[in-house]
């Protein structure tokens, strides 16, 4: 059940929505409009929601809770439609139970569990269709929590996850139990972190059910912009396989693994894609197995216990596609995961060199493959004919030449990938420098993890 909420604004931009929405559902926001009676009351049916939220509920205007009930009654005895009511100021038998949503919203950084568990509580005591429940999430392990409580109620829930894991608990709103979430106009949202038109697209979030296949990218915040969202997507829904691939942002590891490893849904889990800063985390690693000769890993595929690092792949492509020599000077400039697999990738040829801010973990790094660490100062003191950038550096429009001061001669490997052309890209596309740029490299690789991703959704 996706619910699609729209707020009250003009009678026309409420026409207007209502003509181009493709949900059945919809939940007007009666609380954005001033003179909340002059709702265009045509576009009310059974499959509709009124919800007049105060402010002391997270809403914009005010009126008198006696008002609203009155209004309510109104509109129900008319339309058969359903109406939204907090359930710490409802009154028993003011609404129909068949037409009541018993809602709870907790906006407050701290979960509280224990008044959850109340709520729930009293909402069992309460007759009602639904029970509303909307609280803001900042761990993976709280996913569990509501799971739990949700088996807990004697009706339907209605979950609407807020906060940094808000559009995640709502697209998996089936796996954590509930009947139905709450979705919201692009560019004129109800609540914060509401999944947008186009994103329930996207994800196709209409045809998930409990059967769906969940995979995604861990990572920071980087991952809500993965390339990967539309590539994998697209290519489930074209080759109409019941899968999704999600942004998994993840701040706490630890939370995210015991969540990963407790779900009641992780039977369902195909793979992650695995990216900055986690490349090197030994938890997705079968200590029995003979995986640690990846160092750095980017694919974790839990039914089969296997890792993979497919940018080595991506490497080798690039090698060959700029006809890399091996007596040619190569800078690699950067000391993460990336810069490592780089150096994996260009073991065979001696003249590699490294570089980056980092100095102790470049020596280290060095140290480990036999090359040599260059101090980022004196960088620029030397030729080289491959420079690859293995750093964010170029993301947010940095000048990744300005700021190492290297000069180029002729092939650039640019691994940051952004809707426009780093500047970097430009500079080698005026001059006429070969190049690879992030968006050629990921789709290398990620072309290696759609078929290891196939082979598990087939088993």
């Amino acid at each position: 059940m996706i619910i699609l909420s729209i707020p009250y604004l003009s009678d026309k931009f409420i026409q207007k929505q209502v003509e181009k929405a493709r949900i059945d559902w919809k939940e007007f926001r009666l609380d954005f409009h001033r003179n909340y009676k002059n709702f265009p009351q045509k576009f009310i049916d059974s499959k509709t929601i009124i919800t007049f939220r105060d402010a002391t509920e997270g809403g914009i205007n005010q009126i008198s809770f006696n008002e609203k009930i009155s209004y309510y009654q109104e509109l129900v005895s008319k339309y058969k439609c359903l109406v939204d009511c907090e359930i710490l100021l409802y009154k028993n038998q003011c609404i129909p139970a068949s037409n009541l949503i018993l809602s709870y919203h907790d906006f407050s950084d701290n979960l509280d569990i224990e008044r959850i568990k109340s709520i729930f509580k009293k909402s069992n005591s309460i007759p009602s269709k639904y029970l509303k429940i909307a609280v803001k999430l900042t761990e993976y392990t709280q996913l569990n929590l509501i799971s739990n409580l949700i088996q807990t109620s004697n009706k339907p829930v209605l979950f609407a996850g807020i906060g940094k894991l808000g559009k995640i608990s709502r697209i998996l709103y089936k796996f954590l139990g509930a009947e139905g979430t709450y979705i919201g106009l692009e560019n004129y949202p109800t609540a914060t972190e509401q999944i947008t038109e186009n994103e329930a697209k996207q994800y196709n979030l209409t045809k998930i059910s409990r059967d769906t296949q969940i995979g995604g990218a861990v990572g920071g915040e980087q991952v809500e912009n993965s390339l990967g969202l539309t590539f994998y997507n697209q290519y489930f829904q074209s080759q109409k396989i019941d899968a999704i691939y999600l942004p998994f942002v993840v701040k706490d590891f630890n939370d995210f693994w015991k969540w990963f490893k407790t779900c009641k849904f992780k039977n369902r889990i195909y793979g992650f894609s695995v990216t900055m800063p986690f490349k090197k985390k030994s938890e997705f690693r079968n200590q029995n197995s003979e995986d640690k000769k990846f160092p750095v890993i980017n694919l974790y595929l839990p039914k089969s216990d296997e890792v993979f690092n497919t940018d080595v792949i991506a490497f080798k492509n690039a090698i060959k596609y700029l006809n890399i020599k091996k007596n040619e000077k190569i800078l690699i400039y950067g000391t993460g995961a990336t810069a490592e697999t780089a150096l994996m990738s260009f073991m065979d040829f001696e003249n590699t060199y490294l570089s980056g801010r980092n100095m102790a973990k470049g020596k280290e790094l060095t140290s480990r493959y036999l090359r040599t660490f260059i101090h980022e100062n004196s960088v620029n003191q030397r030729g080289f004919a491959v420079i690859i950038n293995c750093t964010p550096i170029g993301t947010n429009n940095e000048d990744f030449l300005k700021i190492t001061k290297l000069s180029l001669l002729k092939k650039v490997i640019d691994l940051p990938y952004t809707e426009k052309n780093t500047l970097l890209i430009n500079y080698c596309i005026e001059n006429e420098i070969e190049y690879v740029d992030g968006e050629k490299f990921w789709k290398w690789q990620a072309e290696i993890q759609l078929e290891k991703f196939i082979n598990v959704l087939q088993i």
